[in-house]
């Protein structure tokens, strides 16, 4: 409790604004304003908030976990034996440690709620959408279905970052159909592909591998839905060369300087800051969960030309 209770305290402006934000949007909601919206941004609000809450609370006891293990790790040795000089190494020690790990602690809170920031605009535009097509008669199910599959994607990228974060994954590994998985993928994202009129080549590749079916369908999942992002009347091809498995768009391409940092978390490049579609995490994701995977991740782009990327399935591959 007293370890909660400190944790409290350190979010104490957080609690303030968060309750001052919906305290805003209520009132908003008895001025006349769509109500039906506002609801939504208050469940997403709150859902966020108690996501970011927890998430700094597990990080804030590994930190403090950490510190006390090095402590008693201090503590164990006998004082009779500590020399004077010894003990003073030690406490400047202890402090070094103290800083860099509140230093990691401080960048990895920075870098989740840039993400947090971005995520909360974004997913924004189809809740909008969304009450725009409900407030319609008679009411566009096809188009709601469309939005509706946005706001979860929005949530299950949001769901599987914390999830790695946590370091709470469990990688269940089995043999399994590579074209099954593509093929799930495909099935998947086939109403957004044909909502931006863009066609599918996939070539079967009769291969079976070895890996995590749910994370490796998040890296599929995660590829395709970029390349369809950024490709309008287009082509999106997947097939094998060599031990790779490659998934080529005909999209708007990527800039060349924008290339070595796409994998970086928060990084949106100059396309994510242009069209607004990017959280800077879908790539991350790809990278950190193939790493986990043992598949290699490479990327080759051009502007107006399109988007290869690269997965090196040779070390999985049964």
């Amino acid at each position: 409790m007293k370890e909660m209770y400190r944790f409290l305290k350190l979010k104490t402006h957080s609690l303030i604004i968060f309750i001052v934000y919906i305290s805003f949007l209520i009132v908003s909601s008895l001025f006349g304003l769509n109500r039906n919206y506002i609801l939504y941004i208050i469940l997403v609000s709150i859902f966020m908030f108690l996501v970011d809450m927890l998430i700094s609370y597990s990080k804030y006891r590994n930190y403090t976990n950490e510190l006390d293990l090095w402590v008693r790790d201090i503590s164990s040795k006998k004082p009779d034996i500590i020399e004077a000089t010894d003990f003073a190494e030690t406490m400047i020690a202890l402090k070094e440690k103290n800083t860099d790990m509140e230093n990691a602690f401080e960048l990895k809170m920075k870098a989740f709620k840039d993400y947090i920031t971005i995520w909360t605009h974004q997913i924004k535009t189809p809740l909008f959408s969304l009450d725009l097509i409900l407030d319609d008669h008679p009411v566009d199910i096809y188009a709601a279905k469309n939005e509706v599959f946005e706001i979860e994607e929005y949530i299950d990228t949001l769901l599987s970052y914390m999830r790695l974060e946590s370091l709470s994954t469990d990688f269940v590994f089995e043999d399994l159909s590579l074209d099954k998985l593509i093929s799930s993928s495909i099935k998947k994202y086939s109403k957004v592909f044909i909502k931006r009129k863009n066609k599918i080549n996939f070539d079967p590749t009769n291969l079976y591998l070895t890996t995590d079916k749910k994370w490796f369908a998040l890296i599929i999942d995660q590829i395709l839905s970029n390349s369809n992002k950024y490709t309008q009347n287009g082509t999106i091809s997947i097939y094998i060369e060599d031990k790779n498995l490659i998934i080529k768009d005909t999209g708007i391409g990527i800039r060349k300087e924008d290339l070595p940092r796409v994998f970086e978390k928060s990084y949106t490049g100059y396309n994510g800051r242009i069209y607004k579609k990017s959280t800077g995490i879908g790539l991350n994701l790809v990278k950190t969960t193939a790493e986990n995977l043992s598949i290699d991740v490479g990327i080759d782009s051009k502007v107006d030309v399109g988007t290869k990327v690269i997965l090196n399935i040779g070390r999985v591959l049964n």
